[in-house]
């Protein structure tokens, strides 16, 4: 196998050696086929255990709540504002921060919809944010949009939780 050689090494051999590496196209410099040098290609096919896995899940999204409710003309400022803590944590895709408007009002609806590129991103995110106090009126909320399935099953009417009879444990 060749030696792999740093381009300083290169550019210090070529002045040892009296080269002027000044007149060298580098892009025009091929390999003999077949020859990879014991460096994989890019162009290769990936082998089944070098393919990356894609989650399908949400966990790149996070939904802040007890935003502002602001009308149209105050829109961008609050998302400026937004985006500007929120970019701070990772980097939010592009159009990764959605707030919905109520038809009716012209109004934001208090809460918007971020999405990271990573989840851990958004996981960080949350932990952060959770209870950011943007002015006195507004303590963000902040959750995972993955967990949208477990507040759905949150009953309508609260119901106090059942009661057990006491019975004498043993102490340690």
């Amino acid at each position: 196998m060749a030696e792999v050689m740093s381009m300083e090494d290169i550019r210090t051999e070529a002045a040892r050696l009296n080269i002027d590496l000044s007149g060298v196209d580098w892009n025009s410099i091929r390999l003999p086929p077949g020859e990879d040098c014991g460096i994989k290609s890019d162009d290769d096919d990936l082998n089944e255990e070098d393919s990356l896995e894609f989650d399908a899940g949400f966990g790149n999204i996070i939904i802040v709540d007890n935003l502002p409710v602001v009308p149209r003309e105050k829109f961008e400022k609050l998302e400026g504002v937004v985006r500007k803590i929120y970019s701070q944590i990772g980097v939010i895709k592009e159009n990764g921060l959605w707030m919905p408007v109520d038809e009716d009002t012209g109004k934001t609806r208090g809460y918007c919809f971020i999405e990271y590129n990573t989840p851990q991103e958004a996981e960080l995110a949350k932990e952060k944010t959770n209870g950011y106090k943007l002015d006195r009126a507004h303590i963000f909320a902040v959750n995972m949009f993955d967990e949208i399935d477990r507040f759905m099953k949150v009953p309508d009417e609260w119901a106090p939780p059942e009661s057990r009879p006491y019975t004498p444990g043993v102490r340690i």
